[in-house]
């Protein structure tokens, strides 16, 4: 099976991304309920790594600080577990650079979109009422971890992937059918080999996975909406965004956050992914260029918005017209109804009145000494047929399926089903006839 090297991978777990050991540590062990800042500075403390980039953050220009942060323990309590989290782990996952000039893949953006989404999960957690949003900002970093070990193992299997994208719906589609796993399920067995907490495992493995219904929010419920609010990676076709907007109301709704607080966070990712950026030191490209790329990502999303409510329009007003015709033509179908009704028993009564007046000049009692009343009931029970003939076919009109037409004039072939049903009625009548001069008889 085609996915059995990527599994095989991460089950002899050599140097997976390169992951420390400290990190598996940090995160298990603030997890814990005798967890404290004292062993989690131990914990950093063996990893000189860490420990600088730690001490850097603490003395940088965006916490201010009155006096110098000289040891780890100071560090920890300025920076708050939160922080360290997030250093330890860019120290390890971000670390792909190089394929960025060998295999040409977008890794800055890459980058940033991991921050973003950790910021948005931050966010929307703060939104729903969360005391605590720490551990959905780490979720939202790592959800798509699984990415980074394609990208970071396989770079070729992963260009592969993305040289087919369009052939397939989405990013996941083109991953399971290319690669037979996609990265969402890699992702969770890295978490389950790192002994990631169960919160976190799933969130990394459920993130596209949109549920129907919600009886409690969880990591993995927030993950999901901010990965929606988010660019997807790779994949930005403008087809998508409208499904992608209908996910993203769905999502709302499920996690009962307001529409206007989901708009509200969404205009202040991009400021804040630059900012949390800068300061954790990843690089995710010029801000300049970050900026100009998100203005014309916007301006394309417009564009294809503005399409959209166009045709939803155009659609509009041709289900508006059609049901207008519709209607016009059930009014029509009950007026011909009606007035077939009314012709039919004014028909009914003057052919009742001819066979009457037959009858009483076969019996004698009407004189016709020139012997034109013969020729004139002809004629009457002729034009009665010939009504009625007419409006069988009104009836049949109602529905203009089927209908014979002349090859020429493409002209609805009235003349020649009106003189058979003309001839049909008449046949009908001499029957009718036949009968009740036998039952006279008798």
């Amino acid at each position: 099976m085609k996915e059995l090297k990527y599994v095989e991978k991460i089950k002899k777990g050599d140097s997976l991304l390169s992951l420390p050991q400290s990190l598996s540590q940090i995160i298990n062990m603030v997890g814990k309920e005798d967890f404290s800042m004292n062993d989690l500075a131990d914990v950093i403390l063996k990893d000189p790594g860490l420990t600088s980039r730690l001490l850097k953050m603490a003395n940088s220009a965006f916490y201010r600080q009155r006096s110098q942060i000289a040891t780890v323990h100071q560090a920890v309590m300025v920076l708050g577990v939160m922080q360290v989290k997030c250093l330890a782990l860019s120290a390890s996952v971000f670390k792909t650079e190089t394929l960025q000039t060998k295999y040409h893949l977008d890794i800055k953006e890459m980058f940033g979109h991991f921050i973003s989404v950790a910021l948005g999960c931050k966010m929307l957690a703060a939104a729903g009422g969360q005391e605590s949003t720490e551990d959905v900002f780490i979720a939202g970093l790592l959800h798509d971890i699984g990415l980074v070990f394609f990208v970071h193992h396989f770079p070729d299997d992963y260009k592969e992937v993305l040289a087919k994208l369009e052939e397939y719906p989405n990013l996941v589609e083109a991953e399971r059918a290319i690669l037979g796993i996609d990265h969402a399920a890699i992702g969770k067995m890295l978490a389950e080999k790192w002994s990631f907490p169960a919160s976190l495992t799933e969130a990394i493995g459920s993130h596209h996975q949109l549920p129907e219904k919600v009886d409690k929010v969880t990591t993995a419920h927030i993950v999901q909406l901010s990965e929606l609010m988010n660019k997807p990676i790779f994949d930005a076709r403008p087809r998508n965004l409208e499904k992608r907007l209908g996910a993203i109301s769905h999502m709302t709704k499920l996690l009962k956050i307001e529409r206007l607080k989901i708009d509200e966070i969404s205009l202040s990712l991009l400021n804040e992914t630059i900012k949390t950026a800068e300061y954790m030191g990843i690089d995710i490209g010029d801000p300049a260029e970050v900026l100009s790329r998100a203005n014309k990502e916007l301006f394309n999303s417009y564009q294809l918005l503005e399409n959209l409510f166009r045709e939803r329009q155009d659609l509009s007003q041709r289900i508006l017209t059609e049901e207008r015709r519709a209607a016009a033509m059930e009014l029509k179908n009950i007026a011909m109804a009606t007035l077939s009704h009314y012709i039919n028993n004014a028909a009914m009564a003057i052919s009742g009145r001819a066979q009457l007046i037959k009858l009483l000049r076969e019996k004698g009692n009407i004189q016709d000494p020139e012997g034109k009343l013969e020729s004139i009931l002809e004629i009457i029970e002729k034009s009665v047929r010939k009504i009625m003939a007419v409006l069988y076919e009104l009836r049949d009109l109602a529905s203009l399926e089927d209908i014979e037409k002349y090859s020429e004039s493409k002209a609805i072939n009235i003349d020649d089903r009106i003189a058979e049903r003309m001839s049909q009625i008449e046949r009908d009548s001499e029957i009718m006839a036949a009968d009740s001069h036998r039952l006279t008889a008798r």
